[in-house]
């Protein structure tokens, strides 16, 4: 572990700290919550583990390391978040479209995987945060393709468009390029390789999915969009019927949020390439 890998644990741990701090100095106050409202916290200090759910291919959000081992800004909060209710956090890695199906039969307590917050999202899930705000940008080999002042630009019938099933980016790329012709890909890895092997002429996915398969390729000829094309709030999703646990995630999170924990986790994710070696 480097020195700026161990000063963001050493912040992150911190914010936890300060969240436990502020959960104890509001429990004393609170009514006994029923049995109902309590379930999912009581199962979770109970079995003294946090189930996550995290695709684990969305860099640098979540991915596996040389290791195995899963890590990523979604990662860092997970485990924070876990130890501030003083279990441990246990990753359960499954395709993304998978996530809120995991979370609503139970096989999971939360998901956080650089998923967008939406209205139909919404209604299978509570959504916490957002803890970062991304947007749709285009991966892709061409000078002009990267420059397009708006996503319709190539909306042609010989482009070939790859976006991640399930997610927002295929939301998008249905209703901005309904003519091109859009394959779906289950791992954002299949979508980036089918831009470096020429199979596909764009990727449609997430700012920071676009400005990591440039920084982790560094002599594919990759390109990120100029811009972003919207605005994606990510949140924490948990499950209906819980106010509970969502109250004491949120108490965790403004509390990282408001020591700075969580801006200097972002530093190092999003802007320090000294952790790609780790990758394998």
């Amino acid at each position: 572990m480097n020195a700026r890998t161990s000063a963001t644990s050493r912040s992150l741990r911190r914010a936890a700290t300060g969240a436990v701090c502020v959960a104890l100095l509001m429990s004393g106050c609170a009514r006994p919550a029923p049995q109902s409202q309590t379930r999912a916290i009581t199962r979770i200090v109970d079995a003294g583990t946090l189930r996550v759910g995290i695709s684990g291919e969305q860099p640098p959000l979540n991915m596996r390391a040389r290791s195995g081992e899963p890590i990523g800004l979604d990662v860092a909060i997970a485990r924070v978040l876990a130890r501030s209710m003083q279990v441990q956090a246990q990753f359960v890695v499954l395709p993304f479209g998978e996530l809120l199906d995991a979370l609503g039969d139970g096989r999971v307590d939360l998901v956080i995987s650089g998923m967008t917050i939406t209205p139909e999202r919404s209604r299978r899930a509570v959504f916490i945060g957002p803890y970062f705000v991304s947007g749709k940008m285009l991966l892709t080999r061409s000078p002009e393709f990267a420059a397009v002042e708006t996503a319709e630009q190539l909306d042609d019938p010989a482009r070939r468009i790859t976006a991640l099933r399930g997610s927002t980016s295929e939301a998008f790329a249905r209703a901005s390029l309904p003519k091109s012709r859009l394959v779906l890909v289950d791992h954002l890895a299949e979508g980036v390789q089918a831009v470096r092997d020429g199979d596909v002429d764009v990727l449609v996915a997430d700012r920071e999915t676009c400005s990591f398969a440039v920084l982790r390729y560094p002599d594919a000829g990759l390109l990120a969009s100029d811009r972003s094309f919207t605005v994606e709030p990510l949140g924490i999703a948990v499950p209906h019927g819980e106010p509970n646990l969502v109250n004491l995630l949120e108490t965790y999170l403004a509390a990282l949020r408001e020591s700075g924990g969580l801006q200097k986790a972002q530093d190092y994710w999003f802007r320090d390439p000294s952790w790609i070696e780790r990758l394998p």
